[in-house]
């Protein structure tokens, strides 16, 4: 075997070895339609999320809710999730009725660990009567979604230099 074809083989076995961990995310991952710019004190925010098993594929939990609680530790709320027609799917209505800051997280049935989402600020209440607040901002992280592809990625066009390079030799050789 030449020193080439052994250093090409040892490079597209490293990027699918760096792509794995990339991939085993081990668990369930929440992951929220939108989420407001803004939190008000007294105001109802309809938060839709999605439970992924792996981070891949929609995980139907026994029961999910959003669990906010106060870092004085005075005030525990819970906000249960409804499912609906998409497998994985909840929404809750959450108010968070006073100021302040709030840890808070999702539980993704009684499976898999409830799902960490820091910590969020609670400003006063707004002047109107608004009672309802859509999410304005999606939330998401597309760059962590695409390493595995991109690692993916480089081990097929590094399998693929290597067979081209192995097809020439031949053609060569004959």
């Amino acid at each position: 075997m030449s020193r080439r074809l052994a250093i090409a083989i040892l490079t597209a076995l490293a990027l699918v070895a760096f792509s794995v961990p990339a991939l085993a995310k081990e668990g369930a991952v929440t992951k929220f339609d939108a989420l407001p710019t803004d939190w008000h004190a007294g105001q109802v925010y309809s938060l839709g999320y999605l439970i992924k098993m792996d981070g891949v594929e929609p995980y139907k939990a026994d029961r999910t809710e959003i669990i906010a609680n106060s870092l004085d530790g005075k005030t525990s709320l819970t906000f249960p999730g409804v499912g609906d027609a998409t497998p994985g799917h909840y929404t809750a209505q959450v108010t968070f009725p006073a100021v302040g800051t709030y840890r808070w997280k999702v539980t993704q049935g009684s499976f898999f660990a409830p799902f960490d989402m820091g910590s969020i600020s609670v400003l006063p209440a707004l002047a109107s009567t608004a009672t309802s607040s859509s999410p304005a901002a999606p939330a998401g992280e597309p760059l962590r979604d695409a390493i595995p592809f991109a690692a993916a990625g480089a081990a097929i066009f590094m399998a693929l230099m290597l067979a081209r390079t192995q097809r020439r030799r031949l053609i060569r050789t004959t």
